[in-house]
């Protein structure tokens, strides 16, 4: 058994039937929205078959389908408009895909089906065409010009009736008002849904500015902590050498100088290196958050700021373990600028944190003296700078309050952040222990 040659023209010609109704939904859908509509490609097709089916079941109750002039004149009355829109790419006017309609529909009830003359109910499927003008044009247009076409229909319907040329022309109204209902509420799911589209865009651009505002905290946050203890360093290293030039090289630590240079080197490849990891870990999800600080480095946080010769004060009390990652970081970063501002304004004086958790709330306070009474210019904390604008957004952000602001002699940045329980759970999702329940 031998498989008969295939054509070529032939695979390509079933190639093309395959693809044709992806094609065709894929036009479909193109030209409603480059008219700013949001209907499914499915409703103008059944809009369309509707019609043409009205059309050839009408010539068939007229025995007027052979030979085949009246049908293919009324179907092109009717159903051009549908043509023009899929080929061109345009709608018609409604006005004229409203009086072609009706021409096609006057034109078939010319020659009434038999029985129309009298009293009793035909069946014709002529005026179901001013139907389904009446839902196209209330779902296209809107209400005012669908009510247009409507009364226009039910006009045509009223002077067929009076003329003998159709029965039961209340029924027929009513398809026409059934036809108005639905095309209204066509037109409402329209509105709805491109009411959804339009709040879904704008909850994707606000979280898009969230996530950019929450990557701008987080460089904010580190490059102001490096820069501020490299500064540290350098000044360190700067005075070294003041000194040494003002006692003429005498008891000059080149060591000292060196480990100051290095350490400023070091911070500087370390700031380098967390901001890469901060903004891929930033970009790449939550689950990538775990590489990022939290409450139990707020000690090494200290620890950092006093090697590199910030005096610093450090007291804690409670597990920070016990807090939600995010919320760790949170308060790790709140640290991080208050002593980062420390360093900038008021170098010299000697920075007290306290970080206190217990199993209702979590406390932070940073407390130095304000720059005035340490000796150097009156500049208030965070002047021009967006630190603290950045630390009560992170607050808000944890559902906590943050007060910064002079307190006698001192400059004081105090959060507090309740932790409540729920059934035995806390507020960032750790249970507590049975005992405390």
């Amino acid at each position: 058994m031998y498989a008969a040659p295939t054509d070529g023209r032939t695979d390509r010609w079933a190639g093309a039937l395959r693809g044709a109704p992806a094609l065709l939904r894929a036009r479909i859908e193109a030209n409603i929205a480059a008219h700013g509509l949001a209907y499914p490609w499915w409703v103008p097709l059944i809009s369309t078959l509707g019609q043409l089916t009205c059309v050839v079941i009408a010539l068939v109750l007229r025995d007027a389908v052979w030979p085949v002039d009246l049908l293919v004149l009324t179907g092109v009355l009717v159903l051009w408009p549908s043509v023009f829109q899929l080929v061109i790419g345009r709608l018609v006017p409604w006005w004229l895909e409203a009086a072609s309609v009706v021409a096609a529909t006057a034109w078939l009830l010319s020659d009434p089906v038999a029985g129309a003359s009298t009293s009793t109910l035909t069946v014709d499927t002529a005026p179901a065409l001013l139907a389904l003008l009446t839902a196209e044009t209330v779902a296209r247009e809107g209400v005012r010009l669908g009510l247009v076409a409507g009364l226009l229909s039910l006009a045509a319907i009223t002077v067929a009736a009076e003329a003998g040329k159709l029965s039961g022309g209340p029924v027929h109204m009513v398809d026409v008002l059934l036809g108005f209902v639905i095309g209204g509420m066509l037109r409402a799911q329209m509105r709805a849904l491109t009411a959804e589209r339009a709040a879904r865009a704008g909850e994707r651009e606000r979280a898009t500015l969230a996530e950019r505002e929450r990557i701008a905290r987080e460089i904010h946050d580190l490059v102001a902590h490096s820069l501020s203890v490299t500064l540290l360093h350098i000044t360190g290293a700067r005075h070294a050498l003041r000194d040494a030039d003002e006692h003429e090289g005498a008891g000059f630590d080149v060591a000292e100088v060196d480990a100051a240079l290095a350490d400023a080197e070091k911070v500087g490849r370390q700031a380098m290196a967390d901001i890469r990891q901060t903004v891929s870990t930033l970009t790449d999800g939550p689950s990538a958050t775990q590489a990022l600080p939290g409450a139990a480095d707020i000690c090494g946080l200290v620890a950092q700021m006093q090697l590199a010769g910030m005096p610093v004060e450090y007291a804690e009390d409670g597990d920070p373990g016990m807090l939600a990652h995010g919320t760790g970081l949170g308060l790790y970063r709140i640290a991080q600028e208050s002593l980062a501002n420390v360093a900038k304004h008021a170098p010299q004086a000697t920075a007290r944190v306290r970080f206190s958790v217990s199993p209702r709330r979590a406390r932070l306070s940073v407390r130095n003296l304000l720059p005035s009474r340490a000796g150097h210019a009156d500049v208030p904390i965070d002047a021009g700078g967006s630190g603290l604008a950045g630390m009560r957004a992170r607050a808000e952000q944890l559902g906590a309050t943050l007060v910064a602001g002079p307190e006698g002699e001192d400059w004081v940045v105090d959060v507090r952040l309740p932790l409540h329980q729920r059934d035995g759970e806390l507020w960032c999702g750790r249970k507590l222990p049975r005992l405390l329940r």
